[in-house]
């Protein structure tokens, strides 16, 4: 009977089995079933070749690159370019925050609301509230009558300082008798009140002043030396110049640092971070890389908020501005690189 030798689904050889073991040579027909498996897997009865060795050694890392640097660099770039949540906090983000506390944020005392009590009427009486009212922080309002609407228009809100002038005020001005002056002032915020007595009391020593002077006699003026008081860098205590220069770093240091952080939790969530696990870059490249945009962006902002200071704000700008970029410069790197952590 003829058979078939079949090995993987494949027919290896046919015929009977005297014929296939005579065809290989072999003592027995396993001996040549195991000969037709040998030449169908191409293997011979030649010694077999040495096995390949391979090299497990790791190819030592790369030194610093700068182009991988920018490469980083420019993909950061483009990735914020493409984001418009990010890119408009990155612009715009800094720019509403600076009109908002510019304007917003106020620490002056002005067009406070007074009415006056005028038990005297007199020129004198009418030449104090001449004097109070010419002011730029005080607005006169109608007059009082009494106490009662005193209290009744100050509850109401219509006014912030009441002043009472008492009888016979001229004519104590001018025999020099001590005068004393009843004033009311609206205590809900205790500085602001403070603030108003204090202007309330340099109005009414400037006004004693300017009588003494116009008095003929020597022994009725103040005295033969006169104090004056001028502020240096903000003359007219207004508190625009102030709380604008202290906004600027505020918000150099919180918008680049929170941008940078988010750009690193971004690489985390997304798993695009696990690439510089299997890419050449080194740890410096990649942080550099992330952070060098940042810098960029944040050097934008110190002009944009610069512009606003001058142009807007009135604010103006005194000294080397060359010096306050590259100390602006520094204070991004550190303030970025703070995200970074």
């Amino acid at each position: 009977d003829r058979i078939s030798l079949m090995h993987a689904g494949k027919v290896l050889a046919s015929g009977t089995p005297q014929e296939l073991v005579e065809k290989r040579g072999a003592a027995s027909l396993e001996e040549a079933f195991i000969a037709y498996l040998q030449e169908a897997a191409g293997q011979s009865n030649e010694a077999e070749a040495p096995p390949v060795v391979h090299d497990t050694t790791h190819a030592p890392r790369q030194g610093f690159s700068l182009r991988r640097l920018f490469s980083y660099s420019r993909r950061e770039a483009l990735e914020l370019r493409r984001d418009p949540v990010r890119s408009t906090l990155a612009l715009m983000g800094t720019v509403i925050l600076m009109l908002i506390m510019g304007y917003g944020i106020s620490m002056d005392v002005e067009n406070l609301r007074f009415a006056v009590l005028d038990r005297d009427q007199t020129v004198s009486s009418q030449a104090w509230t001449l004097n109070l009212s010419g002011s730029r922080y005080f607005i006169e309002q109608p007059p009082l009558t009494s106490y009662d609407e005193l209290d009744r228009r100050m509850r109401a809100g219509d006014i912030t300082v009441a002043i009472e002038i008492p009888p016979n005020f001229g004519r104590d001005i001018a025999r020099g008798t001590p005068v004393e002056l009843g004033v009311w002032i609206d205590g809900a915020m205790p500085s602001r009140a403070e603030t108003v007595k204090g202007y309330v009391q340099a109005m009414h020593q400037s006004w004693l002043q300017d009588v003494a002077s116009r008095q003929s006699t020597p022994a009725s003026q103040s005295g033969l030396m006169n104090i004056e008081t001028r502020y240096r860098y903000n003359p007219d205590v207004k508190s625009l110049p102030a709380i604008v220069p202290a906004v600027i770093p505020l918000l150099l240091m919180m918008i680049p640092s929170m941008l940078s952080a988010l750009s690193v939790v971004r690489e985390k969530e997304l798993g695009s971070i696990i690439n510089l696990y299997v890419t050449p870059t080194t740890r410096s490249e990649f942080l550099l890389g992330k952070q060098l945009p940042y810098i960029a962006l944040g050097l934008l902002n110190f002009f944009l908020l610069c512009g606003l200071s001058v142009f807007v704000f009135g604010v103006p700008h005194k000294g080397s501005f060359l010096t306050l970029t590259l100390a602006a410069l520094l204070y991004i790197i550190i303030a970025t690189g703070m995200g970074l952590l």
